[in-house]
């Protein structure tokens, strides 16, 4: 199919080069037209839609999609290729590369002599410090030193100038840090960069925002690409990078074309190791709970009177920047009188922002007997790393008043029946059983000398409830601390092996999460059952000072179990 798709369904630019802010068609031709059921067009970021897509449909089965874009920054992209379905086959267009240039500037003249391409093999050229000199990957880090919950933004980028095509076949791991993407490969993030003297095309492998959890000296490994790099011995052109990932199995691509040789090379970044500080002790206030960065708080209560069977609720909202993910529902001391209910977490979060900026939404249930309550002051404290000091935010709610009254929760609808009609019901319902005793005889003696076996029901597979899978962690919440962390994974585990079937080497941290995002599972949740897996990683495997202490890890996976829990079964 890819050489129908190659030569039925191709992606149309006007030229090599646009002016950065101008706008230029994108046109997707199609033959064989009238079979299409169905056109996909691709993401275009970091391009803006101006309009699109228009249908034109010309003789000889031909049509085309034309989109029109605005040219974002200068630099090297990709428009990629569309998707059809042809016949009852899916096809793809393929992808154009193209350069935005700043305003003013002109590319060199038709005619004018071309630089020499890397792509080129000068006779005897070295072709290991070849690809050496002009195909790298780094890792950057805004710092390798910071506090406990303080952000590392980490950066892998892929710096090229030769024809390759790259397969990303080791991710690295993470361990002792909650870690929120903010760029990924999908994201085709295409930039140019000077190096040496040398312009690079910069490919913008991954993009993570790294909070860590524990105080120690935690490395970020390496990631590992398989290169396929090829060279030409008569030609001289642009060349190109492609990168993908999960390839590793698939077969090399086929013998090199004629006056080119192609060979693979490995590459990585380097490992980079991070001091994480603990935070300081001193002036740390009572009901300090991990919260860094810049925060205030808002409280409310959606009802000021609620009735004596009525569950009420406020909300404790933090706006600000800071490590969103890791920040724990605010503690609230009921007064005599009241039980409050875990709170349910709603995040609001901008995903370019760094540190995470955005708000957490705290909602708490409540009851309580009829009379006036007055709830103490709401507090919340985080350590500001811009002046590396602790501050604390207030709210204070109205007073609540429980009424005697009764809620309704229904209209009840009260009728009057006649005589008449209450004695044909009982009419009805006697000549009903009559006739399911005379069934119920024939059926006997239809039956009696047949008796028919009932196939056994296959047995119903019995689902350990929260409580038992946490059992093990629960008695050992004071023994060896290697063990507790030991029995809390493995009771994380048993919940998902319930509710997933992971086997193999699909049974990893990452298909968990993946399997999670699949069943639409909010992001929340996600983070924070990747956070207990990590937190219970670090205690099993590194001698890191724990963040959290056990009691609130283990309230933190009942609590995560026990949502989830709602959502899968």
């Amino acid at each position: 199919m890819r050489g129908m798709a190659q030569g039925l369904f191709k992606t149309m630019l006007p030229g090599v080069a646009v002016t950065a802010g101008s706008s230029f068609r994108v046109e997707y031709y199609i033959e064989q037209g009238e079979a299409i059921s169905s056109f996909t067009a691709p993401d275009f970021y970091p391009f803006r839609l101006v309009e699109g897509p228009d249908i034109h449909k010309g003789q000889q089965q031909v049509r085309n999609y034309v989109f029109t874009l605005e040219a974002p920054v200068p630099g090297h992209y990709i428009i990629r290729g569309a998707s059809v379905t042809i016949n009852g086959k899916t096809v793809r267009s393929n992808d154009q590369p193209l350069q935005v240039i700043a305003a003013g500037k002109t590319l060199a003249a038709p005619g004018a002599a071309a630089p020499v391409s890397e792509y080129y093999l000068k006779p005897g050229e070295n072709i290991q410090e070849k690809i050496k000199r002009n195909l790298f990957l780094k890792l950057e880090t805004d710092k390798r030193s910071c506090y406990v919950g303080e952000p590392v933004l980490a950066t892998f980028k892929l710096y090229s100038r030769l024809e390759s095509r790259s397969d990303i076949i080791r991710n690295p791991g993470f361990y002792g840090f909650t870690v929120y993407d903010m760029i990924g490969l999908n994201d085709h993030l295409q930039v140019s960069e000077m190096v040496d003297g040398k312009e690079f095309d910069v490919h913008v492998i991954r993009k993570v925002q790294l909070y860590p959890l524990q105080a120690g000296r935690f490395t970020i490994d390496p990631m590992e690409l398989r290169n396929q790099v090829e060279f030409s011995t008569t030609l001289n052109r642009k060349t190109q990078q492609t990168i993908a990932e999960g390839l590793q199995d698939q077969e090399p691509s086929a013998e090199a074309r004629a006056g080119t040789e192609t060979v693979e090379a490995m590459i990585h970044s380097a490992a980079v190791t991070v001091d994480v500080k603990p935070l300081p002790d001193k002036n740390k206030p009572d009901d300090f709970n991990g919260a860094v960065g810049r925060f205030s708080l808002e409280t409310a209560l959606e009802k000021k009177q609620v009735a004596s069977n009525e569950a009420g609720f406020l909300t404790i909202t933090l706006h600000g920047k800071g490590n969103f993910t890791q920040l724990a529902a605010p503690v609230i001391q009921w007064p005599a009188g009241m039980e409050g209910f875990t709170a349910t977490v709603t995040d609001s979060l901008d995903k370019g922002s760094h540190p995470l900026g955005g708000k957490r939404v705290f909602r708490y249930g409540f009851t309580a007997a009829p009379g006036r309550y007055q709830l103490p002051v709401i507090r919340f404290s985080y350590f500001n790393t811009d002046s590396n000091r602790y501050s604390t935010v207030a709210g204070r709610l109205p007073e609540i008043t429980i009424s005697n009254a009764v809620h309704q929760n229904r209209i009840q609808e009260v009728q009057q029946e006649s005589i008449t009609a209450k004695s044909e019901r009982k009419s009805r319902v006697a000549l009903l059983v009559v006739i399911l005793l005379v069934l119920a005889v024939l059926a006997f003696w239809t039956f009696r000398k047949k008796p028919v076996v009932a196939d056994k029901p296959a047995p119903v597979p019995v689902r350990s409830t929260v409580d038992e899978l946490l059992a093990g962690a629960v008695l050992q919440l004071n023994g060896e601390e290697a063990v507790f962390y030991r029995e809390l994974h493995q009771a994380l585990w048993s919940f998902i092996d319930q509710a997933f079937d992971l086997r193999g080497t699909s049974r990893n941290k990452e298909a968990v999460l993946k399997a999670l995002e699949h069943k639409q599972v909010e992001p929340e949740f996600v983070s924070r059952m990747a956070a207990l897996f990590t937190a219970c990683e670090t205690g099993m495997y590194t001698q890191a000072t724990a963040l959290h202490n056990r009691e609130w890890l283990l309230h933190e996976a009942q609590d995560v179990a026990v949502q989830l829990e709602k959502k899968l079964f």
